[in-house]
């Protein structure tokens, strides 16, 4: 899968040097929680990004991005939180449960262009350096909702191919962030095994993957210890992770990074 977005206007006669980065490309986005911003550019969320959030039931990662969200509130951003598999009336009061301070702006329309839709009409109200955070929890449950017939396009020799829809909503959601220097964190199942519940080539698509695991290859400090590992990164450096624990108020992350070995 090949996307073409927010790209400049050169020719062979063009040098890489001579390309003008975007400023809003410039400076990334400190979330308000340390441990989020060194997995993802070190230093924050670099705009226009795009990531894949895994991690088998349990191990909270719905619990973490209600917190990325109400922290990325109180650092005076945008966030648009789809739900797409609880009630908003059941995760208004897991934030009181998390005693979080802030909050977010709620949403449960699950077609992805009225997401995108809706997520435009924020960046139209948006303060300067201001920047509007889209959280879709989950990925399967979004719809496409495109006006064109996305069913079938055309195959090699005419044969009808059917669109996957998870593959078409995440396509749509990064050419939004691409586009806007949005940011846009997907939720997404995984199987048993702990494998992501979708086409592996999924990943090419997005800038970062971030998994929620329990350790079994001994990598922390203590074994089975559950952590969260930056699986692919091309925004800062992959396979970091932060061993964490669930408490009351949510996850808390082991102050100190950890670089494992192994490579994706």
């Amino acid at each position: 899968m090949q996307l073409v977005f927010g790209q400049p206007s050169v020719n062979l006669k063009s040098n890489i040097l001579e390309v003008v980065v975007p400023k809003e490309l410039e400076v990334n986005i400190p979330t308000g929680l340390p441990q989020v911003d060194i997995l993802f550019a070190g230093d924050g969320v670099m705009p226009s990004t795009s990531a894949l959030v895994t991690g088998q039931p349990g191990l909270g990662k719905s619990t973490m991005m209600l917190q990325l969200a109400d922290s990325l509130t109180g650092q005076g951003h945008k966030v648009l939180y789809v739900a797409g598999e609880e009630s908003l009336y059941q995760i208004r009061k897991r934030i009181r449960s998390l005693e979080l301070k802030h909050g977010f702006i709620p949403s449960y329309d699950t077609g992805v262009m009225q997401v995108i839709a809706n997520a435009k009409s924020l960046q139209k109200t948006a303060k300067k350096d201001q920047r509007v955070f889209v959280i879709v929890d989950s990925l399967q449950c979004l719809v496409l909702d495109e006006d064109n017939d996305t069913k079938s396009t055309k195959a090699k020799r005419g044969r009808p191919k059917k669109v996957d829809p998870t593959t078409r909503c995440i396509e749509l959601l990064t050419m939004w962030a691409k586009e806007s220097f949005g940011v846009a964190l997907m939720i997404g199942h995984v199987t048993k095994s702990g494998d992501f519940a979708g086409k592996n080539s999924l990943r090419h698509t997005l800038d970062c993957h971030l998994h929620f695991e329990v350790d079994t290859e001994r990598r922390s400090e203590t074994y089975q210890q559950r952590i969260a590992i930056m699986k692919k990164n091309r925004t800062g450096i992959s396979e970091q992770y932060f061993p964490y624990e669930i408490g009351r108020t949510g996850l808390h992350f082991n102050l100190v990074a950890v670089a494992s070995d192994s490579e994706e």
